[in-house]
Parts: structure tokens; C-alpha cells; sequence
């Protein structure tokens, strides 16, 4: 497991009060490895958590130490939510990221409104609520390919498409998810009019449907892409436990 800060902590903690509930206990752990052309960028963990209809996300990423020689960032995010119709509907949301460029944001969405802090020394102002589901939950754990209209990334929102859905085999080394997926093709458009492509591939994993591939399309860069790790592989960069792993019962 990923140590977390104490800052991280108290975060989550404001996380849990805003969605007013106790927070869930993590019931499964995936790590998916993250690539920007040949370089191996880094490990993004993602822990599920679902009871009586409420579901929560954490995850984690930092950046490796190949890529820390062009960029270093690390983030936390977290999700709270309910099931309704069998799709996720945010209650509340959470970023915190950091980067080499003297970055830092964190972002903290709430039933009422949006707080955002942009440098450690200022106090958080706050923001109108965006619209839609959070970014994570409607690509990574819906039980489907997500319909829409918009999704959010806790301060502001954009417009999403669905393009194409069509049924895929996913052919990987035993390194990587490999079996039947469904693809999902969108277009997502910012407030500035940008349009990014984003392609993500979901799978059954032990009786849940998850995200096991995903790419967005960044013009004149590598796509960053990041696959559903199924197997413990060597090295220092990848040392961490990479197989689906039942951390407690509900």
C-alpha cells in the first residue's frame, strides 16, 4: 500500500464529512502501469470500496524516476458517491497534486460548493459547483461506457461524447490484462473549446467491471496510456504488489 501523508489524511478526513458518512473500507486494490512513448511514467493505485449503495475511490499516482528526468508530479484524488441506476453520481470529490514546476492544487468538492487552494501559503477560495460526475468515477468504475452529458475534475466541468462502443479482446503480455473488454471511444471538450480524444477499454476483474486500458490523445506529445497491471514484475520502478488484491471484507 502507498503511504499517505498526513496532509492526505486530513483531507480524506474533510472528504468523508462532506459527503457525511463514515468512510467505506477498501475492498479491492488495482495498480495500472502509466506510459508516455517508451518511457515507463509511473504507478497509478486505484482502492474500490462499495457498501449499501455508496461507493468510494481513492488513487494515487506519482511520477517514476524516468520520467522525474523531464517532469516529476505526484496526486491524490478521491471520490464518494452513490449507485444510482447502476452509474456512479458524485457527492463529494477530492484532488491534491504537486509538481517539480513549484505546482500545487488542491481541490476539494462538496454537496454545497467547490474550495480550491492554489498555493500552500494562501487560504482556499471558493467556487461555484461544476456540473456532471467526477472525471474518475464516470471513466474508471462505471459498469459501462459513460453517457454523458458532462464530467468534472472537482472545479470545473466539460462536455463528453460517446463516439463508439464496440466489444474488444485485449492481447497483452502476462505482464498486463489480457481477455474480453468493451472499448469506449469519447471526445471531451473544455470550457476554451479544446477537444481531447479519450479511448478506454473496461473489463470484468473478479466480478467488477473496471477500466483495464486507457489513452488520451494529446496533440504533439506521446499519448499518455496507462494498463491494468495483473502479475508482480521485477525492478524497482514496478516492486509493488500489481495483482487485483481483497484488502477487507464489507
Amino acid at each position: 500500500m502507498t503511504r499517505r501523508t498526513p496532509t492526505a489524511v486530513t483531507l480524506m478526513l474533510s472528504l468523508s464529512m462532506a459527503a457525511h458518512g463514515e468512510a467505506i473500507a477498501p475492498d479491492i486494490t488495482y495498480r495500472y502501469e502509466a506510459r508516455m512513448a517508451m518511457i515507463n511514467a509511473g504507478i497509478l493505485s486505484l482502492e474500490l470500496g462499495r457498501q449499501q449503495g455508496i461507493y468510494e475511490v481513492l488513487g494515487q499516482f506519482s511520477t517514476s524516476r524516468a520520467m522525474n528526468k523531464y517532469y516529476r508530479w505526484n496526486g491524490l484524488f478521491a471520490a464518494r458517491g452513490d449507485w444510482q441506476n447502476g452509474r456512479p453520481q458524485t457527492e463529494a470529490y477530492l484532488t491534491r497534486s504537486e509538481g517539480s514546476d513549484d505546482s500545487y492544487k488542491v481541490v476539494i468538492y462538496s454537496p454545497k460548493e467547490t474550495r480550491r487552494l492554489r498555493k500552500a501559503s494562501e487560504a482556499f477560495e471558493t467556487r461555484d459547483k461544476p456540473q456532471g460526475v467526477d472525471i474518475i468515477s464516470a471513466l474508471l468504475i462505471s459498469p459501462d461506457c459513460f453517457q454523458g452529458p458532462r464530467v468534472h475534475d472537482g472545479e470545473d466541468d466539460y462536455e463528453i461524447q460517446l463516439l463508439k462502443r464496440r466489444n474488444k479482446t485485449v492481447n497483452a503480455t502476462s505482464r498486463y490484462y489480457s481477455g474480453p473488454g468493451i472499448q469506449c471511444d469519447y471526445q471531451v471538450r473544455d470550457n476554451k473549446g479544446r477537444k481531447r480524444r479519450i479511448q478506454i477499454v473496461l473489463a470484468d476483474i473478479n466480478g467488477s467491471t473496471v477500466t483495464v486500458a486507457a489513452s488520451i490523445k494529446i496533440p504533439l506529445l506521446p499519448d499518455p496510456a496507462f494498463r491494468l497491471l495483473v502479475s508482480d514484475s521485477t525492478g524497482a520502478e514496478s516492486s509493488e504488489k500489481s495483482t487485483p488484491v481483497p484488502v477487507a471484507g464489507l
